[in-house]
């Protein structure tokens, strides 16, 4: 298992823990049979067989960036490895205390899915960005539309270099196909909500 990754993708220890890291793996195997053998998943993602193997067995704890690399080789959004295994097609309620959470330690972000269902044509995360974060070195890029609105804080929104300042209550709304990041240029962590369709997480690139 990739022991040496830093981001991790479920919580502690616990029955929670294990039932999402048994159902990545089944989500994980459910999307590579028929398509990729093993080793040519691998080979794509840049990891190793027997990682993914060991991710199909519900074994160990798989980073944020192994997740990520898989998904962007199946060509899925990573909020789908994460969907409800029993969704409700006409409604779905997240309560607060159940929100699947994605933390980057490398980079300080803290990734909540409001939107779990990547099956849905609205992808919402909640996004709590640090301060001195330089998104420059993270762009992004994807298809779609896409609105930020930031609940507290400063941040500054850069869409096809150009600079845009948003305070708390504010919101800019793009073409997501444009090179886009965030900056926190205050001594405070930041919050914005970022609303995409298509649900854009795990596509970025």
């Amino acid at each position: 298992m990739d022991t040496t990754a830093a981001s991790k993708i479920v919580g502690e220890e616990g029955p929670d823990r294990d039932f999402w890291i048994t159902h990545l793996g089944a989500q994980l195997r459910e999307q590579r049979t028929g398509r990729f053998t093993v080793e040519e998943l691998a080979e794509r993602a840049g990891v190793s067989a027997g990682l993914i193997s060991q991710i199909e067995r519900g074994i160990g704890n798989p980073s944020f960036a192994t997740l990520l690399r898989l998904a962007n080789s199946l060509d899925l959004p990573l909020a789908s490895m994460f969907a409800n295994p029993e969704p409700d097609n006409d409604h779905m309620v997240v309560r607060r205390a159940d929100r699947r959470r994605i933390e980057i330690p490398s980079q300080g972000i803290i990734m909540e899915l409001i939107v779990p269902d990547s099956e849905r044509k609205l992808g919402v995360v909640n996004m709590t960005i640090p301060a001195h974060f330089d998104g420059a070195l993270v762009p992004h890029s994807h298809e779609g539309e896409e609105c930020v609105l930031v609940s507290s804080g400063r941040l500054v929104a850069t869409v096809s270099g150009r600079d845009f300042e948003l305070e708390a209550g504010d919101s800019l709304t793009y073409d997501a196909s444009l090179p886009h990041w965030w900056s926190n240029r205050t001594d405070s962590a930041a919050v914005m909500l970022a609303i995409s369709t298509p649900p854009s997480l795990g596509r970025a690139h």
